[in-house]
């Protein structure tokens, strides 16, 4: 269904969303990576897809699976479900079998959307994702799309430099919250001040 639908989808996206991608050369050319991002709005999945042009596996509250039309468009586009308000370990290990395959998968370590659109402290499932799986991380901020409004946008998603995880110099002993931590601040350095949130001056400057 991606392939078949995904040009004339970006193409109505990106004419009713205008949207643009900073530092597009830093995404690998091919899978597994983690995407990791900032979460404040619906449309920074699309916004991160779109932009990227990369078939990119997110998960989703399980909710929206119960949905008749968006449930069936959410699992046709490579979707997966997960139980919010705790671990889900079933979501864990799905996320586990798409970075096996070969593909980019999509990762707000927040949790959840933040309505006040500052960074929340992130939750400590991404550094076990990324330290069983080995895949290389890709921070990115985007911007923009808690605003956006049909032919009125301003998104941007702005890609920092992927990285394995010995590149953030925690001891070998660091927590899983710990290693969270680092990797969100890798995040926070591509977004504005007034967004850090938690992480404020405590964001690393992108490469």
């Amino acid at each position: 269904m991606w392939q078949a639908l995904f040009p004339l989808v970006r193409a109505i996206g990106l004419a009713l969303f205008p949207m643009k991608l900073e530092n597009g050369e830093r995404i690998p050319a091919a899978g597994p990576y983690i995407v990791v991002s900032n979460h404040v709005d619906w449309k920074d999945p699309p916004a991160i897809e779109l932009t990227f042009r990369v078939a990119i596996r997110f998960m989703a509250k399980r909710e929206a699976f119960e949905m008749f039309f968006l449930g069936g468009l959410l699992r046709g586009i490579g979707s997966f479900p997960v139980r919010r308000g705790g671990a889900d370990r079933r979501a864990l290990v799905t996320c586990l079998q798409v970075l096996r395959a070969g593909k980019p998968l999509g990762f707000f370590p927040e949790g959840t959307r933040s309505r006040d659109r500052r960074l929340h402290r992130a939750q400590p499932g991404i550094a076990f994702l990324a330290r069983r799986s080995g895949a290389p991380i890709l921070p990115v901020g985007v911007t923009g799309t808690a605003d956006a409004k049909p032919l009125r946008s301003d998104i941007s998603v702005r890609v920092g430099e992927p990285f394995q995880l010995d590149a953030l110099g925690l001891d070998a002993g660091a927590t899983e919250q710990e290693v969270a931590d680092a990797i969100m601040r890798r995040v926070a350095a591509l977004l504005p001040a007034e967004m850090h949130g938690h992480y404020a001056s405590e964001a690393q400057q992108p490469g």
